[in-house]
C-alpha cells in the first residue's frame, strides 16, 4: 500500500502545487465552499462499505479543499481522495473540468501507468470505467506473482479532483472477481460524487 500513498502524494502534490490562491480568496470566509459543496460535505457523502470495502478512516482539510478516505477489508486495501482547486487570475491555471478530460487529470493517469509499468513483474493497461451513463479514465495493473490486482481512476467533479485507488490481494479468490469488485468499487465512489454534482440546487 506504500505504493498506492506514493501515487497518491507525489502526483496530486507535484501537480497542485502548481496553484496559487489568490489573497482576496484566502480571506474569504469559507473559501473550501467550491460549486456549492466543501470537502468534508463529499467525504462524508462516500459509502461506509462497498463489497469487501469499509471506512477505516475520514480526513478533511478545508485549508487545501481536500479530504481523503481510507477503506480496508480481507486482503484490500483503497484510498480515495479528494483535491479542490480554486479558481486563479495567474495565468495558465483553470478551474477544474468535469470528467476524463481536464489536463491534470491525464497527467494523474500518465504519471499512474508509468509507475506501474516500472514496477518489477506488473503488467498496467488503460481502461475505462463506468459509472451512471458516465465513463471514467483509468489504470489497471497486475502482480502475478504477488497475486495483487490495482485499480487507479480519475475525473473532474465538483470543481475538484477525484482519485480512486483500490488494490485486492486474489490469493483466495479469482483474478476476475478481483476486477469486478475494484471496478464495482471506483464505479460506486465515482457514481455517489456525481449524484451530488448533479443534485438540485447545484
Amino acid at each position: 500500500m506504500n505504493m498506492q500513498r506514493r501515487i497518491a502524494s507525489c502526483a496530486l502534490s507535484g501537480v497542485l502545487g502548481l496553484v496559487q490562491i489568490p489573497a482576496s480568496h484566502a480571506q474569504e470566509v469559507d473559501p473550501d465552499l467550491i460549486q456549492g459543496y466543501r470537502s468534508g460535505d463529499i467525504l462524508n457523502s462516500l459509502p461506509d462499505t462497498s463489497g469487501p470495502f469499509t471506512v477505516i478512516s475520514r480526513n478533511s482539510d478545508p485549508q487545501n479543499f481536500s479530504a481523503t478516505v481510507e477503506y480496508g477489508g480481507v486482503d484490500a486495501r483503497a484510498i480515495v481522495s479528494i483535491n479542490g482547486v480554486r479558481a486563479s487570475n495567474v495565468p495558465g491555471i483553470y478551474p477544474v473540468r468535469d470528467g476524463p478530460d481536464d489536463p491534470v487529470v491525464r497527467s494523474l493517469l500518465d504519471q499512474a501507468f508509468q509507475y506501474h509499468s516500472t514496477q518489477p513483474g506488473q503488467i498496467a493497461q488503460r481502461t475505462n470505467v463506468s459509472y451512471g451513463n458516465r465513463a471514467m479514465a483509468c489504470v489497471s495493473s497486475d502482480d502475478p506473482q504477488k497475486k495483487d490486482d490495482f485499480l487507479v481512476c480519475a475525473t473532474g467533479v465538483l470543481g475538484r479532483y477525484l482519485l480512486i485507488q483500490p488494490v485486492i490481494n486474489y490469493r483466495l479468490s479469482s483474478k476476475e472477481v478481483v476486477d469486478r469488485q475494484l471496478t464495482d468499487f471506483a464505479s460506486s465512489v465515482a457514481s455517489t460524487v456525481s449524484a451530488l454534482a448533479l443534485s438540485p440546487g447545484n
